[in-house]
């Protein structure tokens, strides 16, 4: 969701092998223009990030991490950006669709701010909430400002055991106070339990952190000493393209893994402006792992089939090993180089799906740092999406590792075989695919699908998750 600051004065008063070689040269994504050059045909410096992507395929050597790389890092997650603050509020009706019935709903919220109770930790806390959960060492880069809904945010961090780095670097925080405060955003629920999300960012063209020019120092320190930087579209609503691109030269020359979650924000920023789809197009191939919708996956390449189009952008990447599409009560899907991998989804009794996909990378994380089967690493992340659309909210709602272990146990799974004989069906050229079953699979003609017993993923994963301690300090 769009994120962007609002006013709280009133609120006072109350070890992985290295990158398989590609077997195909990486293409470009479509629509994008040719690379911008300044007067006199000279290409853009690098720090223009549209260098970033060509410099990149035609030194493909560079991007590969040294041995033991993650060797020594004391921090397995970093996310980049989108701390913020969400103001849950049950609505009679979701906001106007007009623009400036919109910003005048958005006012009336704002002028009189809610009770802290309505208030939850929003955004990329979700993320490490879940992961922390997991057993992970986490740790949030961005910038919280210092007014009490700051405070708020960093409290309750603190108390699930994350850290926080900042990004207020030799900046006059005087100059804009407005500028420099923590993102705000409300999350409207109506009766028939559909959500809205209302910002200022959905008025302003500029970043919510416009000011940040250059990635500070501290940052690239904390991403030196992370095993893996998590970044998604939402990022694009606080920093410039070329911070963004920034952070993720920094990772990878650090030997850190990159996680790219384009999201909603993937479609418009491909119909951005220049140095948006640069940006884009460097997330993108430069990634260890891309987590995609099959939606936004088709956005991305024009391609129906989730399968195929997962294909297409694990072609076009450079260090891409996993593509993760998700297919929301159908299940998930990993396609690697030499394998897919499909996973349905858990029996539950839906209550909300704020945090689900949050929850769902935090176990993707888990399974590529503890270099999980990628069968095992989508049956744990189903489970824990699923576990967490069992409760209300998300923030410190998310699921705790207890409702985790209770649907492994039960391995309830929707049996819906003839959306993956579908999907495998419809693949044109298709590797070996396994798909996680109770029963034997049948009509698929493809020689090459092996079924997967639930039973034994369930027990691996249960042996490992049972002796490792929650590390939030909040227990369910």
């Amino acid at each position: 969701m769009p994120l962007q600051t609002l006013n709280p004065a009133s609120v006072s008063r109350a070890p992985l092998p290295l990158p398989l070689p590609r077997r195909h040269p990486p293409q470009p994504f479509p629509h994008l223009p040719p690379r911008r050059r300044l007067a006199g045909g000279a290409v853009r410096p690098r720090a223009a990030v549209a260098v970033a992507v060509s410099g990149a395929v035609n030194d493909e050597a560079r991007w590969r991490p040294p041995p033991g790389a993650r060797e020594g890092k004391a921090t397995d997650l970093a996310t980049l950006g989108n701390l913020c603050v969400d103001v849950v509020l049950s609505v009679p009706c979701l906001p106007p669709a007009q623009r400036d019935e919109r910003l005048a709903y958005m006012e009336g919220l704002a002028a009189s701010p809610p009770d802290q109770k309505y208030w939850e930790a929003g955004g990329n806390c979700n993320l490490a909430f879940a992961a922390a959960r997991l057993g992970l060492r986490c740790s949030t880069l961005g910038h919280v400002g210092e007014e009490v809904y700051g405070k708020f945010l960093l409290d309750v961090l603190q108390a699930e055991g994350i850290s926080v780095v900042g990004m207020l670097e030799n900046t006059d925080a005087t100059a804009c106070r407005h500028a420099y405060e923590t993102l705000l955003c409300w999350v409207l629920v109506d009766p028939f339990q559909r959500h809205g999300f209302c910002s200022r960012a959905d008025f302003s063209k500029e970043p919510a952190f416009s000011w940040i020019q250059k990635l500070p120092a501290e940052t690239k320190t904390a991403i030196h000493h992370s095993k893996i930087l998590f970044s998604n579209g939402y990022a694009f609503d606080e920093f410039s393209p070329d911070v963004i691109a920034s952070a993720i030269d920094c990772a990878i020359d650090a030997g850190t893994s990159v996680f790219f979650d384009p999201g909603p924000r993937g479609r418009s920023l491909l119909n951005g402006n220049l140095d948006e789809q640069r940006a884009l197009e460097h997330a993108l191939r430069l990634s260890d792992v891309l987590l995609l919708t099959s939606d936004e996956a088709e956005s991305l390449t024009n391609i129906q089939n989730p399968i195929e189009a997962g294909q297409e952008l694990l072609r076009r990447g450079i260090r891409t090993k996993w593509v993760v599409i998700k297919m929301g009560s159908k299940g998930s899907i990993m396609i690697t180089e030499s394998a897919v991998s499909c996973v349905p989804s858990f029996k539950i009794r839906v209550v909300d799906t704020v945090g689900c996909g949050d929850s769902f990378t935090a176990a993707i994380a888990f399974g590529f740092l503890h270099n999980l089967p990628a069968i095992s690493t989508l049956a744990l992340a189903n489970a824990v999406g699923a576990a967490t659309a069992t409760g209300c909210g998300a923030g410190r709602n998310v699921a705790h590792l207890d409702k985790v272990l209770h649907l492994l146990r039960e391995s309830d799974i929707n049996e819906e075989e003839t959306t993956w004989t579908e999907l495998i069906e419809g693949c044109s050229a298709c590797p070996e695919v396994s798909v996680l079953s109770k029963t034997p699979i049948n009509g698929v003609s493809k020689p090459f699908v092996n079924v997967v017993p639930v039973c034994g993923v369930v027990t691996d994963l249960l042996s490992m998750l049972e002796v490792a301690p929650e590390r939030s300090a909040v227990q369910a």
